[in-house]
C-alpha cells in the first residue's frame, strides 16, 4: 500500500529568475503604454513648474491638518448658506438642459457682440420700434423672448 503523502514540496523559483521575469513584464508594459507614460512625466514637470506639485505634496503629507484648517474655514458663517444651497444647486445643475441652455448662451454672446460693435448715435421712436418688427432677426428675437416669459408664467 502506497504512503500517504505528508509534506509538500513547492518549486522554488530562485530570485534572479524571478527579478529577470519581472523586469520583462515592467518592460512589456512601458513599452505598451509609452505615450500615456509620457503624457504623465509631461504632467508632472508642468505641475511642477507652477509650483503645483509641492502643493500637492505638502498637502497629502499634512492632510489631517489641513483637512482641520479646511473644516474650520467651512464652518464660518459666511460659508454657511452656500453649503446649505450646495445640495439643491448640484440637484439643480441635474435638471438644467445643457444643449438648449448651450444654444441660448451662444445667442445671448452673439447679441452682446453685435450690441458692442453697434454704435448707438440716436433715440428710439416708437416708429422705429415698429419698424424693426420688420426685421426676420429682430421678429425671431423679441418672438423667442415672448415664447420664454410666456413658459416662465406658466404654474
Amino acid at each position: 500500500m502506497a504512503k500517504s503523502i505528508t509534506t509538500i514540496k513547492r518549486k522554488e523559483i530562485p530570485r534572479e529568475v524571478k527579478v529577470d521575469q519581472d523586469m520583462q513584464e515592467v518592460k512589456e508594459a512601458i513599452s505598451d503604454n509609452k505615450d500615456s507614460i509620457l503624457k504623465g512625466i509631461q504632467l508632472l514637470k508642468t505641475l511642477d513648474e507652477g509650483g503645483t506639485l509641492d502643493s500637492v505634496n505638502a498637502l497629502s503629507k499634512h492632510k489631517k491638518e489641513a483637512i482641520g484648517y479646511f473644516a474650520k474655514e467651512l464652518n464660518k458663517p459666511q460659508y454657511s448658506q452656500v453649503l446649505e444651497n450646495l445640495a439643491d444647486l448640484v440637484f439643480l445643475l441635474g435638471d438644467i438642459d445643457v444643449k438648449a441652455m448651450r444654444q441660448v448662451t451662444d445667442r445671448v454672446n452673439q447679441g452682446l457682440e453685435a450690441a458692442e460693435t453697434e454704435e448707438v448715435t440716436s433715440k428710439t421712436s416708437f416708429l422705429d420700434l415698429a419698424k424693426a418688427l420688420k426685421d426676420p432677426e429682430i421678429n425671431r428675437s423679441i418672438t423667442m423672448m415672448l415664447q420664454f416669459l410666456k413658459g416662465m408664467g406658466k404654474q
